[in-house]
């Protein structure tokens, strides 16, 4: 199984991305493709902050992603676990929230990680393959 980061799932859905064909490539490439319902808030701010997508264009393009990959939400053990771990891996500020996608990956049986930051995955992931499409 593959858990895709918001990274991933941002560069696959722009078409002007500079990594767009690899990130394309990867997501139609993994088998057991997973992601988390929290990647669904990152992807759409992360196109209607930094790339300034419309609204109406990020929405659709965000919710359309529920066909290309299964969206596990995240429990209330996940994020238990994630804070626990991250006083225990030194992780601080923003890093929770990858630290969250790490905990959900395992949680489903992830054996890697597909990612366009594979820093953001050190501590909260280091017994998963971190791979860069």
């Amino acid at each position: 199984m593959t858990f895709l980061d918001t990274s991933t799932l941002v560069g696959a859905m722009l078409e002007r991305h500079p990594q767009h064909a690899a990130c394309l490539r990867a997501l139609q490439e993994a088998a057991d493709r997973v992601t988390d319902s929290h990647a669904l808030a990152e992807v759409y701010a992360t196109l209607t902050g930094f790339y300034k997508v419309p609204s109406e264009a990020a929405s659709e393009l965000t919710l359309g992603l529920k066909a290309l990959v299964r969206v596990e939400p995240l429990l209330l053990a996940d994020y238990e676990t994630a804070i626990s771990e991250a006083r225990q891996r030194g992780v601080m500020g923003g890093g929770i929230y990858d630290s969250l996608h790490a905990t959900c990956a395992r949680r489903k049986g992830a054996k890697r990680i597909l990612t366009r930051n594979p820093s953001h995955f050190v501590h909260t992931a280091p017994e998963l393959e971190v791979v860069v499409p």
